[in-house]
């Protein structure tokens, strides 16, 4: 499978594109839409995938849904983002679960849900090539905020632990910012010794 990285919007938002066999999946989407309508030729688009509802995650996800007819995909506690941040949530495809696999091409990502920068955020693991895509869950030496409107620190925290179950290979392609490794977040990322990642 393969990731390309979109940097879009004034809050530099990660969109991603993941490809395999023809098929493609739009992960936050956010001001992505028109580069996408450029890149959008030889893949037939399968999902569009949120990983939280955001504005500069969510907002391309209707025109682009209205553009291709690929169902929104998201996780049904996220309903309260959308209507907290005084936005209408879109039309939900398909209600997203932990433990949830979506076939693209040959190749499935396995949804994680993930609460704490907001109730309903997931990321999305392709297992075998070993990448997530988290959303605002966890950066490059920092992670989410937990004080807007859903967050909630202790779920976070219990959210940044289910992802240090991951080996030092898995690399983390954020919502924000560059990509990372798992084993060097472990060794060098405050908030995650904070929450006993760190090596010993």
């Amino acid at each position: 499978m393969e990731f390309r990285r979109l940097v879009v919007g004034p809050l530099r938002t990660n969109a991603y594109l993941a490809l395999a066999d023809g098929e493609g999946a739009v992960i936050d989407p956010g001001d992505a839409v028109p580069r996408l309508a450029e890149d959008g030729t030889g893949f037939t688009l399968r999902y569009i995938l949120l990983t939280h509802g955001h504005f500069d995650h969510a907002d391309g996800a209707e025109a682009l849904h209205a553009r291709t007819g690929a169902p929104i995909l998201y996780h049904p506690d996220e309903k309260s983002t959308f209507w907290t941040m005084g936005r209408h949530p879109p039309p939900l495809g398909q209600p997203l679960a932990d433990g949830d696999r979506l076939p693209l091409g040959r190749e499935e990502l396995l949804v994680w849900h993930l609460p704490g920068h907001s109730p309903g955020s997931v990321a999305y693991l392709w297992e075998r090539g070993k990448v997530a895509v988290v959303g605002d869950v966890l950066f490059a030496r920092s992670v989410g905020r937990s004080d807007l409107p859903g967050g909630s620190w202790d779920a976070l925290v219990r959210s940044l632990l289910r992802l240090l179950t991951l080996d030092d290979e898995w690399r983390i392609l954020p919502g924000h910012g560059p990509a990372t490794r798992m084993g060097r977040e472990r060794e060098q990322n405050p908030y995650l010794r904070e929450v006993g990642g760190a090596r010993p």
